[in-house]
């Protein structure tokens, strides 16, 4: 099992913590019971028909079980963090 590593700063934290799977550092995680409330915005949805190659359909579905959410909410995340670098005139919240 690989550990996390040390970080300098609650910055460094945050971005490794948005870019890796931390699946395989669970057994390195203290369990916490604070609770804290999570606020969480409705924005207005639209279905998509996509044609997506089966194994990225497959290797995505994956992933987001690993990560513990709906793959479609993954989609939306990656859809989000791109557009935000592309567009960010363009997109809210």
């Amino acid at each position: 099992m690989p550990k996390l590593p040390d970080f300098q700063s609650d910055e460094e934290l945050i971005a490794w913590f948005d870019s890796h799977d931390t699946a395989d550092y669970m057994d390195d995680m203290e369990a916490v019971d604070q609770e804290f409330p999570v606020a969480r915005s409705i924005f207005p949805t639209s279905p998509v028909d996509l044609r997506l190659r089966t194994d990225f359909l497959e290797a995505i579905e994956t992933l987001a079980q690993r990560r513990g959410i709906p793959y479609q909410l993954l989609l939306q995340h990656w859809l989000h963090e791109k557009l935000t670098q592309e567009a960010p005139d363009l997109v809210a919240g």
